[in-house]
């Protein structure tokens, strides 16, 4: 059986955005080597909300507490006004401002 290294790659912030073995891509000089092993390596590394899951510390790959996963989801922008319901806001502020006009 054939062993391959598996590698993490990492953002600016430590946080684990890429899995993957030497088997399918090469790896990079800022990539984390973490295991030699099988051809496959897909480990989770999202949550069900597109949240990376794992981080750096030290020389560790480890899980990031739910109390940060927390903090990061209520801190992110809110989320853009879908177009029916820019639409509806702008029909109700032409009402607004035609009953305005109608009581002038």
């Amino acid at each position: 059986m054939n062993e391959y290294n598996h590698y993490y790659r990492l953002d600016a912030a430590g946080f684990v955005t890429h899995a993957f073995s030497n088997a399918f891509e090469p790896s990079q000089a800022s990539d984390h080597f973490f295991e030699t092993g099988g051809r496959h390596f897909n480990p989770v590394i999202t949550n069900e909300l597109g949240q990376y899951i794992l981080k750096l510390v030290g020389d560790e790959i480890v899980e990031r507490s739910q109390q940060e996963l927390d903090e990061e989801w209520a801190a992110r922008p809110a989320a853009p006004k879908s177009l029916p319901d820019e639409i509806a806001e702008i029909k109700q502020l032409v009402a607004d401002l035609a009953s305005l006009q109608l009581e002038v």
